[in-house]
Protein backbone atom coordinates (compact mmCIF):
# COMPACT_ATOMS: atom_id res chain seq x y z
CA UNK A 1 0.00 0.00 0.00
CA UNK A 2 1.42 3.14 -1.05
CA UNK A 3 1.36 6.32 1.11
CA UNK A 4 -0.52 9.65 0.28
CA UNK A 5 -0.35 12.70 2.05
CA UNK A 6 -3.60 13.72 0.76
CA UNK A 7 -5.80 11.19 2.64
CA UNK A 8 -5.00 13.77 5.41
CA UNK A 9 -5.84 17.50 6.16
CA UNK A 10 -3.05 19.52 5.89
CA UNK A 11 -2.36 21.67 9.70
CA UNK A 12 -4.27 24.52 9.85
CA UNK A 13 -3.15 27.43 12.05
CA UNK A 14 -5.14 27.47 15.59
CA UNK A 15 -7.38 29.79 16.62
CA UNK A 16 -6.10 32.14 19.25
CA UNK A 17 -9.35 31.33 21.63
CA UNK A 18 -7.88 27.32 21.48
CA UNK A 19 -4.31 28.03 22.00
CA UNK A 20 -5.50 29.96 25.25
CA UNK A 21 -7.13 27.52 26.81
CA UNK A 22 -3.77 25.08 27.07
CA UNK A 23 -2.09 24.88 29.61
CA UNK A 24 0.29 27.51 30.67
CA UNK A 25 2.84 27.72 33.46
CA UNK A 26 5.36 30.05 34.81
CA UNK A 27 9.07 28.69 34.84
CA UNK A 28 11.26 30.30 38.10
CA UNK A 29 14.49 28.59 36.73
CA UNK A 30 14.15 30.49 33.30
CA UNK A 31 14.17 33.91 35.01
CA UNK A 32 17.21 32.77 37.40
CA UNK A 33 19.04 31.70 33.99
CA UNK A 34 18.26 34.75 32.25
CA UNK A 35 19.16 37.11 35.46
CA UNK A 36 22.31 35.34 35.39
CA UNK A 37 23.18 35.57 31.41
CA UNK A 38 22.43 39.46 31.68
CA UNK A 39 24.78 39.67 34.74
CA UNK A 40 27.91 37.43 33.55
CA UNK A 41 27.51 34.83 36.02
CA UNK A 42 29.35 31.55 34.32
CA UNK A 43 28.06 28.43 34.77
CA UNK A 44 29.93 26.34 37.17
CA UNK A 45 33.08 24.58 35.66
CA UNK A 46 34.51 21.30 37.36
CA UNK A 47 37.55 19.75 35.93
CA UNK A 48 37.62 15.97 34.87
CA UNK A 49 38.30 13.73 38.28
CA UNK A 50 38.09 10.09 38.49
CA UNK A 51 34.54 8.82 38.29
CA UNK A 52 32.21 6.19 38.19
CA UNK A 53 30.62 4.93 34.98
CA UNK A 54 27.62 2.88 35.49
CA UNK A 55 27.52 0.49 31.99
CA UNK A 56 30.13 -1.08 30.29
CA UNK A 57 28.74 -1.38 26.60
CA UNK A 58 30.20 1.77 23.92
CA UNK A 59 28.94 4.78 25.48
CA UNK A 60 30.80 3.36 28.96
CA UNK A 61 33.79 2.74 27.47
CA UNK A 62 34.26 5.97 25.55
CA UNK A 63 33.93 7.40 28.83
CA UNK A 64 36.36 5.54 30.39
CA UNK A 65 38.55 5.86 27.49
CA UNK A 66 38.52 9.55 27.51
CA UNK A 67 39.43 9.48 31.39
CA UNK A 68 42.48 9.00 33.57
CA UNK A 69 42.48 5.22 34.12
CA UNK A 70 41.53 5.67 37.54
CA UNK A 71 37.66 5.50 36.80
CA UNK A 72 35.44 2.34 38.96
CA UNK A 73 33.66 0.69 36.00
CA UNK A 74 30.31 -0.54 37.61
CA UNK A 75 27.87 -3.18 35.86
CA UNK A 76 24.11 -2.84 36.38
CA UNK A 77 23.31 -3.54 40.12
CA UNK A 78 26.86 -2.44 41.06
CA UNK A 79 27.24 -0.63 44.58
CA UNK A 80 28.43 3.11 44.04
CA UNK A 81 31.10 3.85 46.34
CA UNK A 82 31.36 6.48 48.26
CA UNK A 83 34.50 8.15 47.45
CA UNK A 84 36.85 7.27 44.23
CA UNK A 85 41.15 7.78 44.28
CA UNK A 86 40.03 9.12 47.86
CA UNK A 87 38.01 11.99 46.56
CA UNK A 88 34.36 12.28 47.90
CA UNK A 89 33.67 14.86 44.99
CA UNK A 90 32.77 13.10 41.43
CA UNK A 91 30.47 12.40 38.46
CA UNK A 92 28.72 9.13 38.13
CA UNK A 93 28.32 8.79 34.16
CA UNK A 94 25.26 6.67 33.88
CA UNK A 95 25.84 4.95 30.26
CA UNK A 96 22.55 2.79 30.00
CA UNK A 97 19.89 2.33 28.13
CA UNK A 98 16.74 4.44 28.97
CA UNK A 99 15.04 1.81 29.89
CA UNK A 100 17.73 1.48 32.93
CA UNK A 101 17.88 5.08 34.15
CA UNK A 102 15.46 4.78 36.53
CA UNK A 103 16.65 1.35 38.22
CA UNK A 104 19.98 3.62 38.09
CA UNK A 105 18.22 6.21 40.30
CA UNK A 106 16.47 4.26 42.95
CA UNK A 107 19.87 2.22 44.01
CA UNK A 108 22.09 5.81 43.77
CA UNK A 109 22.73 7.03 47.72
CA UNK A 110 20.56 10.12 48.04
CA UNK A 111 24.21 12.46 48.79
CA UNK A 112 25.02 11.49 45.29
CA UNK A 113 21.63 12.31 43.14
CA UNK A 114 23.10 15.30 41.82
CA UNK A 115 26.26 13.88 40.63
CA UNK A 116 24.73 11.57 38.28
CA UNK A 117 25.62 12.28 34.70
CA UNK A 118 22.99 11.28 32.23
CA UNK A 119 24.08 10.08 28.68
CA UNK A 120 20.81 8.74 27.16
CA UNK A 121 19.60 10.49 24.13
CA UNK A 122 15.81 10.98 23.98
CA UNK A 123 12.93 12.47 26.30
CA UNK A 124 14.27 11.21 29.30
CA UNK A 125 12.57 14.28 31.01
CA UNK A 126 9.42 12.36 32.76
CA UNK A 127 11.77 10.00 34.64
CA UNK A 128 13.95 12.74 35.54
CA UNK A 129 11.09 15.30 36.88
CA UNK A 130 9.79 12.19 38.85
CA UNK A 131 13.09 12.31 41.04
CA UNK A 132 13.57 16.29 41.03
CA UNK A 133 16.67 15.53 38.81
CA UNK A 134 15.42 18.04 36.19
CA UNK A 135 17.55 21.52 36.29
CA UNK A 136 20.84 23.86 36.23
CA UNK A 137 22.62 21.36 38.68
CA UNK A 138 21.86 18.17 36.85
CA UNK A 139 23.74 16.79 34.21
CA UNK A 140 22.53 15.67 31.08
CA UNK A 141 23.97 15.42 27.62
CA UNK A 142 22.03 15.75 24.48
CA UNK A 143 24.58 13.26 22.17
CA UNK A 144 24.67 13.10 18.45
CA UNK A 145 27.95 11.52 17.82
CA UNK A 146 28.09 7.21 17.26
CA UNK A 147 29.88 4.40 17.77
CA UNK A 148 29.76 0.89 15.80
CA UNK A 149 31.43 -0.84 18.05
CA UNK A 150 33.16 -0.97 20.97
CA UNK A 151 36.38 0.50 21.29
CA UNK A 152 35.76 2.05 17.69
CA UNK A 153 36.27 5.74 16.89
CA UNK A 154 33.26 7.50 17.58
CA UNK A 155 31.75 9.91 14.71
CA UNK A 156 29.68 12.73 15.34
CA UNK A 157 27.33 14.94 12.90
CA UNK A 158 28.51 18.65 13.51
CA UNK A 159 27.34 20.29 10.23
CA UNK A 160 28.69 24.05 9.62
CA UNK A 161 26.19 26.50 8.41
CA UNK A 162 28.20 29.14 8.33
CA UNK A 163 28.19 32.68 9.96
CA UNK A 164 24.39 34.14 11.61
CA UNK A 165 23.91 37.71 10.73
CA UNK A 166 26.57 38.82 13.43
CA UNK A 167 28.89 36.58 12.25
CA UNK A 168 28.49 33.68 14.83
CA UNK A 169 29.00 30.29 13.16
CA UNK A 170 25.98 28.06 12.89
CA UNK A 171 25.93 24.42 13.63
CA UNK A 172 23.57 22.22 13.45
CA UNK A 173 23.84 18.47 14.87
CA UNK A 174 26.07 20.13 17.94
CA UNK A 175 25.90 17.37 20.82
CA UNK A 176 25.51 19.73 24.23
CA UNK A 177 25.67 19.69 27.58
CA UNK A 178 24.30 20.75 30.87
CA UNK A 179 24.79 20.99 34.50
CA UNK A 180 27.20 20.43 37.24
CA UNK A 181 30.23 18.06 35.63
CA UNK A 182 28.86 19.81 32.01
CA UNK A 183 32.71 21.08 32.13
CA UNK A 184 33.82 17.15 32.93
CA UNK A 185 32.17 15.84 30.33
CA UNK A 186 33.23 18.35 27.37
CA UNK A 187 36.86 17.53 28.72
CA UNK A 188 36.55 13.81 27.97
CA UNK A 189 34.46 14.27 24.77
CA UNK A 190 37.29 16.22 23.93
CA UNK A 191 40.01 13.72 24.21
CA UNK A 192 37.76 11.51 21.48
CA UNK A 193 37.46 14.74 18.76
CA UNK A 194 33.88 14.95 19.81
CA UNK A 195 32.62 18.66 20.40
CA UNK A 196 30.12 19.96 22.72
CA UNK A 197 28.67 23.25 23.82
CA UNK A 198 28.16 23.37 27.40
CA UNK A 199 24.51 25.45 27.95
CA UNK A 200 22.65 26.88 30.61
CA UNK A 201 19.34 24.00 31.18
CA UNK A 202 16.85 25.81 29.44
CA UNK A 203 18.55 26.17 26.41
CA UNK A 204 19.96 22.47 26.44
CA UNK A 205 16.76 21.22 27.38
CA UNK A 206 15.40 22.89 23.61
CA UNK A 207 18.19 21.03 21.91
CA UNK A 208 17.30 18.24 23.55
CA UNK A 209 13.85 18.32 22.20
CA UNK A 210 15.01 19.22 19.07
CA UNK A 211 17.04 15.99 18.34
CA UNK A 212 14.21 14.68 19.45
CA UNK A 213 11.70 15.69 16.73
CA UNK A 214 14.52 15.01 14.43
CA UNK A 215 14.38 11.43 15.10
CA UNK A 216 10.64 11.41 15.77
CA UNK A 217 9.11 13.27 12.33
CA UNK A 218 11.77 12.13 10.01
CA UNK A 219 11.61 8.59 10.78
CA UNK A 220 8.00 8.46 10.76
CA UNK A 221 7.60 10.26 7.61
CA UNK A 222 10.25 8.38 5.93
CA UNK A 223 8.93 4.65 7.05
CA UNK A 224 5.22 5.89 5.20
CA UNK A 225 7.17 6.93 2.29
CA UNK A 226 8.25 3.33 1.52
CA UNK A 227 11.48 3.48 3.52
CA UNK A 228 13.58 6.39 2.36
CA UNK A 229 16.81 7.03 4.64
CA UNK A 230 16.68 10.29 6.32
CA UNK A 231 18.71 12.60 3.83
CA UNK A 232 15.58 11.43 0.95
CA UNK A 233 13.24 12.63 3.80
CA UNK A 234 14.85 15.85 3.93
CA UNK A 235 15.18 16.46 0.02
CA UNK A 236 11.61 15.04 -1.35
CA UNK A 237 9.77 15.67 1.84
CA UNK A 238 9.95 18.64 2.58
CA UNK A 239 6.78 20.14 3.04
CA UNK A 240 5.38 17.16 4.80
CA UNK A 241 8.66 17.82 7.31
CA UNK A 242 7.81 21.20 7.90
CA UNK A 243 3.68 21.04 8.60
CA UNK A 244 4.81 18.68 11.07
CA UNK A 245 7.13 20.57 12.45
CA UNK A 246 4.98 23.83 12.55
CA UNK A 247 1.99 21.50 14.56
CA UNK A 248 4.42 20.52 17.12
CA UNK A 249 5.89 23.54 17.54
CA UNK A 250 2.56 25.29 17.93
CA UNK A 251 1.43 22.00 20.47
CA UNK A 252 5.40 22.73 22.29
CA UNK A 253 4.13 26.22 23.31
CA UNK A 254 0.87 25.44 24.72
CA UNK A 255 1.12 22.48 26.39
CA UNK A 256 5.20 22.41 27.64
CA UNK A 257 5.70 26.49 27.37
CA UNK A 258 8.42 25.69 25.14
CA UNK A 259 9.48 27.37 22.15
CA UNK A 260 12.09 25.84 19.86
CA UNK A 261 15.50 27.88 19.40
CA UNK A 262 15.44 30.27 16.47
CA UNK A 263 16.78 28.14 12.89
CA UNK A 264 15.21 24.92 13.98
CA UNK A 265 14.31 23.87 10.60
CA UNK A 266 17.18 25.08 8.79
CA UNK A 267 19.39 23.10 11.25
CA UNK A 268 17.06 19.96 11.25
CA UNK A 269 17.70 20.04 7.07
CA UNK A 270 20.82 20.70 7.32
CA UNK A 271 21.47 17.88 9.90
CA UNK A 272 19.60 14.95 7.24
CA UNK A 273 22.21 16.06 5.05
CA UNK A 274 25.15 15.23 6.99
CA UNK A 275 27.52 12.31 5.84
CA UNK A 276 27.14 10.19 9.36
CA UNK A 277 23.11 10.64 8.83
CA UNK A 278 21.77 10.90 5.71
CA UNK A 279 22.21 7.05 4.24
CA UNK A 280 20.24 5.73 7.41
CA UNK A 281 17.30 4.04 6.68
CA UNK A 282 13.88 5.55 8.71
CA UNK A 283 13.27 3.55 11.37
CA UNK A 284 10.30 3.48 13.98
CA UNK A 285 11.97 2.84 17.13
CA UNK A 286 12.52 4.16 20.82
CA UNK A 287 8.56 4.94 20.74
CA UNK A 288 8.12 5.69 24.76
CA UNK A 289 11.76 7.88 23.90
CA UNK A 290 10.82 9.84 20.72
CA UNK A 291 6.97 9.75 19.35
CA UNK A 292 5.70 8.94 22.41
CA UNK A 293 6.62 11.97 23.71
CA UNK A 294 4.26 13.79 21.34
CA UNK A 295 1.79 11.41 21.36
CA UNK A 296 1.42 11.96 25.01
CA UNK A 297 0.82 15.29 24.65
CA UNK A 298 -1.84 14.62 21.80
CA UNK A 299 -3.78 11.71 23.88
CA UNK A 300 -3.92 13.97 26.96
CA UNK A 301 -5.64 16.98 24.85
CA UNK A 302 -8.25 14.91 23.27
CA UNK A 303 -9.11 12.49 26.40
CA UNK A 304 -10.02 15.94 28.09
CA UNK A 305 -11.69 17.30 25.08
CA UNK A 306 -9.31 19.88 23.61
CA UNK A 307 -8.10 19.73 19.92
CA UNK A 308 -5.02 17.72 19.28
CA UNK A 309 -2.39 20.49 18.74
CA UNK A 310 -0.21 17.71 16.77
CA UNK A 311 -2.62 16.38 14.24
CA UNK A 312 -0.30 15.32 11.89
CA UNK A 313 1.72 13.79 13.65
CA UNK A 314 -1.16 11.16 15.42
CA UNK A 315 -2.94 10.80 11.91
CA UNK A 316 1.07 9.56 10.59
CA UNK A 317 1.71 7.71 13.42
CA UNK A 318 -1.14 5.62 13.66
CA UNK A 319 -1.63 4.70 10.32
CA UNK A 320 1.90 3.52 10.65
CA UNK A 321 0.81 1.58 13.21
CA UNK A 322 -2.55 -0.03 10.73
CA UNK A 323 -0.65 -0.67 8.12
CA UNK A 324 2.52 -2.45 10.57
CA UNK A 325 5.39 -0.30 10.01
CA UNK A 326 5.87 -0.58 14.03
CA UNK A 327 5.44 -3.13 16.22
CA UNK A 328 5.12 -1.64 19.60
CA UNK A 329 1.23 -0.63 21.20
CA UNK A 330 0.58 3.22 20.49
CA UNK A 331 0.52 3.38 24.67
CA UNK A 332 2.28 7.18 25.99
CA UNK A 333 4.94 6.17 28.78
CA UNK A 334 4.45 7.28 32.16
CA UNK A 335 6.77 6.86 35.05
CA UNK A 336 4.25 6.42 37.59
CA UNK A 337 2.47 3.79 36.51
Amino acid sequence: HRFNQRTFARPQRWNCRQALRMQVWSNQQAIEEYQDLLSGKAMEDRADVPSVIIGQGRVGELMKAGGSGEDVMLGRGGMIPPEVDGNRDFPIYVCVPNDEVENIIRSCPVEKLDDLVFMQSGMLEPVLKKYALCGNDNTQLNPIFWQYDVGSRPQQALTDMGPDSFGVTKYAGETTVCGKWSGAVVQRLKRHNLDCKRLYYRDWRRTMIEKTIFDSVFNLIGVLHDGQTLGEVGLYYRGEVEDMLYEINQGLRGHMAVTLLFGVEERLFAHAQHQNVEWRPAKMENFKWRNGFLYAISKQCFDNDFPDPMRMHTQYLEYAKEKGFCDFDLEPYSPYT
